[in-house]
């Protein structure tokens, strides 16, 4: 009698499974086959489907595959450059010019993406961003930057397109930086300012006939090892350092064959120079000037015979160069003066080149 109620009861779900459908709902399903068995769904005749419905949020997995973003992957689109400028160009900046390009692409599926470059060279010192932002300062010269961007979607879709950034050296004269009359040459990527009269420095604002290099002794910028004499009166008694104008002592050579001498560390143009004797007894009245750039060879700095201290040798007498002369190394050189020596203390006034 037993057997009978299963017998019924099993017909009776196999009348329901043919007559309407099989539904189980737990919160998990497992339908496994034994080791070696298959498992096989198969949809009814006449069109049947097979249906596979995650939840929301859910996706479907075979084996380790997540299906569903494997279809994603297979259906999606690459992505669509934006820019559409001639041969790719971007623009041309001028050198110091700050550059700031977007660029442009989209997505069909809508989602993030990438840019990256993958062949030729940006412009030194211009960066692009994982957004696709190119930003810096143009160099200075007259170039053509090719390159290769490549924009990259979440499911690694690409596009790639070629762009060009033209830069322009800017005429570094264009703002007038030469002062007092000065003549600008513009350089590559620099200027230089050919000053006139008695101006000098890197812009020609500097009064270089009174910019003194610092001889005096109150000022000292020429070291004493910077500062030597030949044929000094009385042996080493006299050193060439004393000879700084406004010296408590000063120098004194031995006659016309001797020599005080400037180093000053490197070329300059030399505009002026200003003299005091030694004392009443050793005092300069007149001198001249020998120039040189390499320690060796000398030529007379000016045409003329300057003039020393005049009556009192605690005057301080200067004396512009008629044209202004670049040296290294600067002589004064005595031709007369006060009783038997030569005595005197100096200051040079010069600009720096450039």
């Amino acid at each position: 009698m037993e057997s009978l109620k299963v017998l019924a009861v099993c017909l009776s779900l196999v009348y329901v499974a043919k007559a309407s459908f099989f539904e189980v709902r737990y919160p998990s399903v497992v339908v496994a086959a034994e080791t070696g068995g298959n498992l096989t769904i198969e949809a009814g005749p006449n069109a049947g489907n097979i249906y596979m419905t995650p939840g929301t949020r859910g996706t479907v997995f075979i084996g380790r595959t997540d299906m569903l973003k494997l279809f994603e992957i297979v259906n999606s689109q690459p992505p669509i450059w934006g820019q559409k400028a001639p041969y790719g160009s971007l623009g041309t900046f001028l050198g110091g010019d700050n550059i700031t390009v977007q660029l442009t692409a989209m997505d069909p599926e809508g989602s993030k993406l990438r840019f990256e470059k993958i062949a030729g060279a940006l412009p030194p010192g211009v960066l692009l961003s994982a957004s696709g932002l190119l930003s810096g300062v143009a160099p200075d010269v007259d170039a053509t930057y090719e390159f290769g961007i490549r924009v990259v979607d979440e499911q690694g879709k690409y596009a790639d397109q070629t762009f060009t950034i033209d830069t322009r050296e800017l005429d570094q004269c264009r703002s007038n930086p030469c002062k007092n009359n000065g003549v600008c040459t513009d350089a590559y990527g620099n200027y230089t300012c050919h000053c006139t009269t008695q101006y000098g420095g890197r812009t020609c604002t500097i009064n270089c006939e009174n910019e003194a290099v610092g001889v005096a002794y109150g000022v000292r910028k020429i070291p004493d090892a910077q500062m030597s004499g030949y044929y000094a009166f009385g042996g080493s008694d006299h050193k060439a350092y004393e000879g700084r104008l406004e010296s408590t002592t000063g120098w004194i050579g031995e006659n016309a064959a001797s020599w005080l001498q400037i180093d000053f560390g490197n070329e300059r143009k030399v505009h002026a120079v200003a003299t005091q004797g030694y004392s009443d007894t050793f005092n300069l009245v007149t001198y001249k000037l020998a120039c040189s750039v390499d320690g060796n060879s000398f030529i007379d700095a000016a045409s003329k015979n300057f003039t020393g201290s005049g009556a009192s040798f605690k005057t301080i007498t200067k004396q512009v160069l008629p044209s202004p002369v670049i040296c290294r190394y600067l002589r004064f050189l005595p031709l007369t003066w006060t009783n038997s020596h030569p005595g005197f203390r100096v200051e040079v006034y010069a600009c720096d080149e450039y």
